[in-house]
């Protein structure tokens, strides 16, 4: 009798067990790592480095490019150092999890010119214009830009020179000076700076009154203001769920 007991316990445990898992909605899943591959693209006789990723192929859905600049210390040519950049995994992870289909791609900003000239992102907008659109599947894809430091400036300037080409944008801890607010107000964005940021001082970009240029323009932002972060600090903590929201909102 005790082991008829037992046996009909261990069928019903059983049976309940295959009663959670099928509860499962088939269409969820779990987010799956992000892996970044290296690549080269030829601009101007130049092969360039970049990582790309891709994230949640679907068939029949054209993915969105998704493009990271990097800050002024990860700039080379080892198609490496700007990986180390935290904000990358951040995107990354939010962009699986949400399902986002999309091709991330990181390029790396060389040190200096064929003429030993420093390099920036500014210097670098019509290369990032040709990787950008080698990305896209179609003229229809959407495009979403982010960046810290050199990278948030580089934002700047990439909207400015290439107002019809971004969905939406977040710059961080970037700099807009000579950007068209005209030009920026085609495109939604997301500014973050730093209260307590040395290197790229409020007080002296002086964002808020370039932003109330993009409004005039009829453009849409959000700006946010961390009083207590420095400039490392609000390049690598700014991508939250939040403001990711609303920068992917966009469509």
């Amino acid at each position: 009798m005790k082991q008829l007991i037992t046996y009909s316990i261990l069928v019903a445990c059983l049976v309940l067990v295959a009663c959670s898992k099928s509860d499962v909605p088939d269409n969820e899943s779990t987010p799956q790592e992000v892996v970044f591959t290296a690549r080269t693209y030829t601009f101007a006789n130049a092969d360039r480095p970049y990582r790309r990723a891709g994230i949640n192929p679907k068939e029949g859905v054209t993915p969105s490019v998704i493009v990271y600049l990097h800050g002024g210390s990860a700039k080379g040519n080892d198609n490496s150092k700007q990986m180390e950049e935290p904000g990358i995994k951040t995107i990354a992870d939010y962009a699986s999890a949400k399902g986002i289909s999309a091709v991330f791609i990181v390029p790396q900003c060389p040190e200096k010119d064929s003429q030993g000239k420093m390099m920036d992102w500014v210097k670098m907008g019509k290369a990032l214009e040709f990787l950008i659109k080698s990305e896209m599947i179609s003229p229809e894809s959407r495009v979403y830009i982010f960046g810290g430091s050199m990278g948030g400036t580089g934002t700047w300037n990439m909207l400015s020179s290439y107002p019809d080409l971004f969905t939406a944008g977040m710059a961080c801890a970037g700099n807009p000076k000579a950007c068209d607010a005209s030009n920026v107000a085609k495109t939604p964005v997301y500014a973050v700076m730093g209260g307590s940021d040395t290197i790229m001082k409020p007080d002296e970009v002086n964002l808020q009154l370039f932003l109330d240029d993009v409004k005039t323009a009829g453009g849409l932002y959000k700006f946010d203001t961390e009083d207590d972060w420095d400039h490392e600090k609000t390049c690598k903590e700014s991508y939250t769920s939040r403001r990711l929201d609303w920068v992917f909102s966009h469509r």
